[in-house]
């Protein structure tokens, strides 16, 4: 039987070489082995027999479509960790599985966190802005050991920042977590309930939440009010987990804070807003893990679960289920 593959390609043309010939990569012949290559905009070209789709075109959300023209999908794979934006309901009832790309880009995401963590504990922030007005001011950085951090959300991405912080001679690493379970490289995991009281006891706060109902705007004003008036607030999960007005309001009364957002709500934000405005605020454009390298990266992860698929094993990082790794 025909196995047909498509896969939805990215509008900018960034590529890899991994999958070149995906047949020879899962040791199917081609008598056995159709791939369709196609832009988002060609969707309806995809073949009515497709039974596996690989999604590396970022935020694409046309299931519905998807569904209508492929009856026989039976496996959707996306290059995203986030499935927020996906009606995983509505694959689920049509008996669809999903893998996502989950541990993928979670190591550079925390290179990232540790970045922006000594843009603010070496004084880098305020270096940059003093080098444009051609002055400096002696000041004594922090030591990674004197500082202790706060990650609000102990998924697969929080504990990888954990790791990396705790590589880095940080002094104290302390997790939020819906279900408080001991973790590596945390000194301890506490309920989301003490989010509150912790906020205000650390040095380091990083936001790893996922977008949903439980998490939007919870980390608001009543929370970030809180915040120490010597602290550094990174933001690599969700811009809706985050109320910005109240951000901007709490960065503009602590003029030794520093904000590392990698996400905002909306993406961009509107060139109004008044976190603009703010000096010690750092925004990204939501590419903290986008390494040059992930493409393969991502490639080498959907290869070996069509290995898999062939063969008749579980799928890596199926949703819905417990996660599996290679």
């Amino acid at each position: 039987m025909m196995l047909r593959v498509a896969v939805i390609d990215r509008s900018d043309g960034a590529d890899s070489f991994l999958l070149g010939d995906l047949g020879s990569a899962v040791n199917v012949s081609e008598a056995e082995f159709a791939v369709q290559r196609l832009l988002p905009t060609e969707l309806r070209q995809v073949h009515p027999d497709t039974s596996v789709v690989f999604v590396r075109a970022g935020y694409w959300n046309d299931v519905e479509s998807l569904l209508e023209i492929a009856s026989s999908l039976t496996w959707l794979h996306v290059n995203m960790t986030g499935i927020d934006h996906l009606p995983v309901d509505r694959l689920e009832a049509a008996g669809v599985i999903l893998t996502n790309c989950s541990g993928v880009l979670d190591h550079a995401i925390a290179e990232f966190v540790l970045g922006g963590m000594l843009l603010w504990s070496k004084g880098l922030l305020r270096s940059a802005l003093d080098t444009r007005e051609r002055q400096t001011e002696y000041r004594e950085p922090k030591a990674n050991s004197e500082l202790n951090a706060l990650i609000i959300g102990t998924g697969n991405i929080g504990s990888e920042c954990a790791r990396v912080l705790r590589q880095a001679g940080v002094g104290r690493i302390v997790g939020i977590r819906r279900t408080p379970v001991p973790l590596p490289d945390f000194d301890a995991v506490l309920s989301g309930g003490a989010l509150s009281d912790q906020i205000g006891q650390h040095d380091v706060i990083v936001s790893c939440l996922p977008a949903s109902k439980a998490t939007d705007g919870l980390i608001g004003s009543d929370v970030l009010r809180r915040l120490r008036e010597e602290s550094v607030f990174i933001n690599v999960g969700r811009g809706s987990t985050v109320d910005h007005l109240a951000l901007a309001e709490e960065m503009n009364a602590r003029a030794k804070a520093v904000t590392v957002l990698d996400v905002t709500d909306p993406e961009p934000l509107p060139s109004d807003h008044p976190l603009w405005r703010c000096s010690n605020v750092v925004i990204s454009p939501h590419m903290s893990g986008d390494t040059i390298g992930r493409h393969d990266a991502f490639a080498t992860l959907f290869l070996e679960n069509l290995r898999r698929y062939c063969a008749g094993e579980d799928l890596l990082n199926r949703v819905g289920q417990q996660p599996k790794t290679a």
